[in-house]
């Protein structure tokens, strides 16, 4: 089980970097976050850390009859 707790521990990083960084480094970045809480639209970046953090929430989950 340690190793499923490092694997999200590490795509829940990712997606707050990812976040993070569209913030702070890219024009306007406060506002796409905004737009992205709003519509769900999403940079690249952004999209493919939610996509890996869902991928990992679902190993971990156990399968629904």
């Amino acid at each position: 089980m340690c190793v499923h707790a490092d694997e999200l521990r590490k795509a829940i990083e990712n997606l707050i970097d990812a976040k993070l960084h569209d913030v702070l480094y890219r024009p306007g970045g406060l506002d796409r976050l905004r737009a992205h809480r709003l519509t769900g639209v999403a940079s690249p970046d952004i999209r493919n850390a939610e996509r890996k953090l869902e991928e990992v929430l679902e190993t971990l989950s156990p399968p629904s009859v």
